[in-house]
């Protein structure tokens, strides 16, 4: 758990950063309406009306913190649009990320079972739309709708999966394995084809790779290094490419049982 100091001096740091970043306007965005969301309209209207009622949406800019750690929080967060990545930061100074929450995606939620405080930090990774929705009212819809109960659940087992794959690789895999499965993952969540190549379309700084990896800076640039240099990644304009994503699948060896 942080401190208090550590949290608040994070939180002006964060808050400096977005308001100095080019943010998207706000007549960019289209009117807030959980209803774009698939899973919860199979929940149904009157559903969606009470979550919109007892939520709050708010944009934020790039690099903009979206909540910090507390000992008592007070609400559920879901992306409407946009991209969010949640990461904790030791006592001294370090970050380790957990991932990101794209579209549709709670976060926040452990409030929602029980009194746990928050322990993470989120960021806005680009221009985003987020509901802020109160505990109570949600913690009532849960009661009344099983389904929704269901696909929270669904969403905290995939992020287990996640986080359970990344301890295995810490204590395995060297950091050019680890960084070569961290491109996998994201490619498969975030990839968009061109041609026979892979775009991961998210903007991902070596730091932030790093952060995903538990690694330093300097070695996962060299592990990027050996990997361009084989001709499996290289980089534009910002986005990291997958030249070769059959290959790199390969470098990993056959994938795990779910």
């Amino acid at each position: 758990m942080q401190s208090q100091p550590m949290i608040q001096e994070r939180v002006r740091a964060n808050g400096a950063q977005a308001h100095a970043a080019a943010g998207v306007a706000a007549d960019h965005f289209e009117i807030p309406s959980l209803r774009r969301i698939d899973w919860l309209r199979e929940l149904g209207s009157t559903a969606i009306q009470l979550l919109q009622r007892s939520g709050f949406p708010k944009r934020y800019a790039v690099g903009e913190l979206i909540f910090a750690p507390t000992a008592n929080p007070e609400s559920v967060y879901l992306v409407e649009t946009g991209l969010a990545r949640v990461y904790r930061v030791s006592e001294a100074g370090c970050e380790t990320s957990f991932g990101y929450v794209a579209p549709g995606e709670v976060f926040g939620e452990l409030l929602a079972f029980g009194d746990y405080p928050r322990e993470s930090f989120a960021q806005a990774v680009q221009a985003s739309l987020v509901w802020r929705i109160a505990r109570e009212p949600f913690q009532r819809l849960m009661a009344s709708r099983p389904s929704l109960v269901l696909a929270i659940a669904q969403q905290m087992g995939e992020r287990l999966k996640r986080v359970e794959a990344r301890v295995e690789d810490l204590v395995f895999h060297s950091v050019r394995i680890r960084v070569a499965r961290m491109l996998s993952e994201l490619a498969r969540s975030f990839g968009r084809r061109d041609g026979d190549l892979i775009v991961i379309d998210i903007p991902i700084t070596q730091a932030e790779l790093a952060t995903l990896v538990g690694a330093t800076r300097q070695t996962v640039n060299q592990a990027l290094g050996e990997l361009g240099k084989e001709g499996l990644v290289t980089r534009r304009r910002q986005r990291i490419v997958l030249l070769q994503p059959t290959a790199l699948a390969q470098l990993l060896g056959p994938a795990p049982e779910a």
